[in-house]
């Protein structure tokens, strides 16, 4: 029997079926929680966009996930590539009239309330302990007042509630977008913290001026979502309130 051949190291690659990129990214995720998660086929839509777009727009209503989405989408990208960090852009702002007050503490404790959910996600996405480890090297948590004047390359930026911030600013931290860089930017348009305050809400401003009237973008690169009221995860009560509220279905 005549001996078999042996293979070269590329006639072994080019003979396995499984993609090259899909078997490294089973062998980046396999260890963290991002294999747990399932999306739902609006936020698998919006998955796409955000890999297919270098700026995409998220307005929708409170409940359909769609931090988890974008986090999810930046984390597959964060583990693949070792340059990229996650930027998560927010800006402190206390509901409605009730004020806490001075708060004598340093930055980390003064503005750790307003990204707790967006870290306990990232935990459950990847873990506590990646978390910690990579949290200001490779994840940011930052306000607009620290980052004008800033560039970033590299980077995935979540740029959350963005109704609540004015819409100057919003322009100032889209200027920050560098090099090999995503940036979504994401809130619930109808949702306003400080209903007194009529100068924000960057998000509402900012729609128009990137998308026509059918929401058909004005400019190449740039894609916008929009969840239903169906599209609601944590109840059907919810999904209740948010119709008497807004008179969306």
């Amino acid at each position: 029997m005549a001996q078999q051949k042996k293979l070269s190291r590329r006639e072994r690659v080019q003979q396995d079926t499984t993609p090259v990129i899909n078997r490294k990214a089973n062998n980046w995720t396999e260890s963290y929680g991002i294999n747990h998660f399932k999306l739902t086929p609006s936020q698998q839509e919006l998955s796409h966009k955000i890999q297919d777009n270098t700026l995409t727009f998220v307005d929708s209503v409170a409940g359909t996930g769609k931090s988890l989405t974008i986090l999810y989408s930046f984390v597959k990208e964060y583990l693949r590539d070792s340059t990229k960090q996650i930027i998560v852009l927010r800006t402190p702002v206390e509901a409605g009239l009730d004020k806490i007050g001075y708060l004598p503490l340093g930055y980390s404790q003064k503005v750790e309330p307003h990204f707790a959910s967006t870290k306990k996600l990232l935990e459950q996405l990847l873990s506590r302990g990646k978390v910690e480890t990579d949290m200001d090297h490779r994840i940011h948590f930052k306000v607009p007042n620290y980052v004008l004047g800033s560039t970033f390359d590299n980077s995935l930026i979540l740029i959350d509630e963005a109704q609540q911030l004015p819409a100057n600013i919003l322009k100032l931290l889209l200027e920050r977008i560098g090099v090999n860089s995503k940036c979504v930017i994401a809130g619930d348009s109808t949702q306003l913290y400080t209903g007194s305050d009529n100068k924000r809400n960057a998000l509402r401003d900012a729609i128009p001026r990137f998308f026509n009237a059918d929401n058909t973008p004005k400019y190449d690169d740039v894609s916008l979502h929009k969840f239903s009221v169906s599209d609601v995860q944590r109840s059907e009560i919810v999904k209740t309130v948010i119709t008497a509220y807004t008179g969306l279905v």
